[in-house]
């Protein structure tokens, strides 16, 4: 019967890798777009969510596919993570088929300025302000001259053909990323002092030099006058959602060391006990839901990692119960451990490896997130095996799955006693794993020769944490 639980498994995480492209919760249910002016709201902490990003190209996508009229970036941003954001300016805004519209609803710093730069027009909110785009590091320390460099020469030239493409003025955004520490730096009526950034208001901003605005297009106090501005007051506007099936992986993903800890808990409850029951179905679901949330939610969970996950799973069962010995298991448990590691990393990250793009190709940065979640479903899944044991025994449901005997009086002090050879009753059905009666105490064990009937006598053969035992023939001693 243990067998069932990986062929179940196998199957629910073929139909969980499938479900994406069903769009469960998601496209079917969706209002269209099309001949609508969409807005897509960049506020304060999206930015720094990765799965904000996959949202908006999500919706480019379909503005594009659906034809809708327009799309307006409504941002009150201070910024966020550069490189990501760099790849949905280049990849996904700066390559739109239909009008992006930038509207600065309270101010655009840092990673938002820069995705102001890849908008058809910018309008800014009366009082509002945009710039300070330098890069930082993950920690905001200060960078090593030669890397800041490096990266400021990339970025520069990863932004250069969208801006060029949407006529903005180029020498403002590396007034906005570029400190320069020799001279002073002047725009119109804004100076910007050494070592300083640019940072511009909405007046400034406005302010026409050599015959066009410096860099935004108009002051808009609403969203209605941005629309008015581009001729399309009339037009209708919708502001999408995360779907429920996305809202729902993205929560899944984020509770990944609990679904850890519960799965590597109910999996070795379901080795402890007979036959193929709650902590097997529960162990199922709770993987399928890690592997299915993490790869909807953008991370490496994928077939690659559900076969090396399978794959350790079935050689921790054939070190239990056919090859004892511990090559098997400890392979075994390292492929089942790297796989649900690997398994929340980041897709995009891990794809920009081979970019070396400083931090970002650094894999042990890389990993360190996904470590962290794991080392704390790991302590989860131990301090739930603890609290099981201690409590399990109490509860009837489940009173019949652990030993609570002791040990014969007088053996308290005594040198070990060795079972091995010892006749054994099961005092249940080795399916193949159960419950045996040996010199009155009970221990857990697996049948080496498959189903053993409660009520038989069976000699134990190797002992430990689970015995491994025989049946005993008609006439045997």
């Amino acid at each position: 019967m243990k067998a069932l639980f990986f062929l179940i498994l196998t199957a629910l995480f073929c139909l969980a890798e499938e479900a994406p492209e069903q769009r469960v919760w998601g496209k079917s249910d969706e209002v269209s777009l099309t001949g609508k002016v969409v807005v897509l709201p960049i506020g304060q902490k999206d930015l720094i969510n990765k799965q904000a990003f996959r949202f908006w190209q999500r919706m480019l996508e379909r503005a594009v596919e659906e034809e809708a009229r327009a799309v307006v970036l409504e941002l009150d941003t201070p910024g966020g993570l550069a490189f990501d954001t760099k790849d949905i300016i280049t990849d996904d805004f700066g390559k739109l088929e239909i009008p992006l519209i930038a509207w600065v609803k309270r101010e655009a710093l840092s990673a938002g300025a820069l995705i102001s730069f890849s908008a058809d027009r910018i309008y800014m909110a009366p009082g509002t302000i945009i710039g300070s785009a330098g890069l930082i590091n993950s920690t905001g320390a200060e960078m090593d001259k030669v890397l800041r460099a490096k990266l400021e020469s990339a970025f520069e030239a990863s932004l250069r053909p969208v801006v060029e493409k949407k006529g903005h003025n180029l020498e403002v955004l590396r007034a906005m990323m570029f400190i320069d520490e020799d001279k002073e730096r002047t725009f119109g009526s804004v100076t910007v002092r050494k070592n300083g950034l640019l940072n511009l208001t909405a007046k400034e901003a406005v302010e026409v030099v050599d015959g066009k605005p410096l860099l935004a297009a108009g002051i808009a106090e609403s969203l209605e006058e941005v629309l008015r501005a581009e001729g399309m007051e009339n037009a209708e506007v919708i502001r999408p959602n995360p779907t429920g099936f996305e809202k729902f992986a993205w929560w899944i993903a984020a509770i990944s060391p609990l679904l850890i800890a519960v799965g590597i808990g109910a999996a070795y409850f379901e080795f402890k006990a007979p036959g193929f029951g709650l902590f097997g179905f529960l162990s199922l679901g709770v993987f399928t839901l890690f592997f299915f949330g993490n790869n909807v939610a953008g991370n490496l969970a994928g077939y690659e990692l559900m076969a090396v996950f399978l794959v350790g799973m079935v050689l921790v069962v054939l070190e239990i119960l056919v090859i004892p010995g511990g090559i098997a298991g400890i392979i075994g448990g390292l492929m089942v451990l790297g796989s649900l590691w690997f398994a929340m990393a980041d897709r995009v990250e891990f794809e920009r490896l081979d970019e070396g793009e400083g931090v970002a190709s650094n894999l042990g940065s890389l990993l360190i997130g996904p470590g962290l979640m794991l080392g704390l479903g790991i302590l989860g899944a131990i301090g739930l095996m603890l609290l099981f044991m201690r409590f399990l025994p109490d509860i009837p449901l489940f009173r019949g799955l652990v030993a609570k005997e002791a040990l014969p009086s007088g053996q308290g002090g005594a040198p070990k006693q060795s079972f091995v050879g010892a006749i054994a009753t099961a005092l249940t059905d080795l399916r193949p794993t159960g419950t045996i009666m040996v010199d009155g105490v009970k221990k857990d064990a697996i049948s080496n020769h498959g189903l053993i009937e409660k009520g038989s006598q069976v000699r134990v053969l190797e002992e430990g944490m689970t015995f491994h035992v025989e049946p005993v023939e008609d006439g045997e001693v």
